[in-house]
């Protein structure tokens, strides 16, 4: 084993803090360059929106998934303002099921 000489050790410290300080100022360059801005908010327009917003009226609505899928009861389809994420739930489970059903009958 060797002794960390006082000498070798300020060299340790000086290079890390150089590493750390060139760390920082890369990062800080592609955050806050105009591309790094650019980029930010790219990735914030990438972002999806899974919350279910509804236009117009409910009934009709549901009279149209209906007729476009005929094996949609009124209980799948029970829609409480605000709780969308309880209807698509319902609705992903249901068709969980059916997959399944099929492939269990192959």
């Amino acid at each position: 084993m060797t002794k960390d000489t006082p000498k070798n050790k300020t060299g340790k410290v000086l290079l890390t803090t150089l590493a750390g300080a060139g760390v920082g100022a890369l990062a800080g360059i592609l955050l806050y360059s105009q591309k790094g801005i650019e980029r930010r908010r790219k990735f914030r327009n990438l972002r999806v929106d899974h919350r279910l917003r509804l236009r117009g009226d409910w009934n009709q609505l549901k009279g149209k998934l209906q007729q476009a899928y005929i094996q949609l009861t009124d209980e799948d389809l029970t829609y409480v303002e605000g709780k969308g994420h309880e209807l698509v739930s319902r609705l992903q489970a249901k068709r969980k099921r059916q997959i399944v059903k099929l492939l269990n009958a192959l």
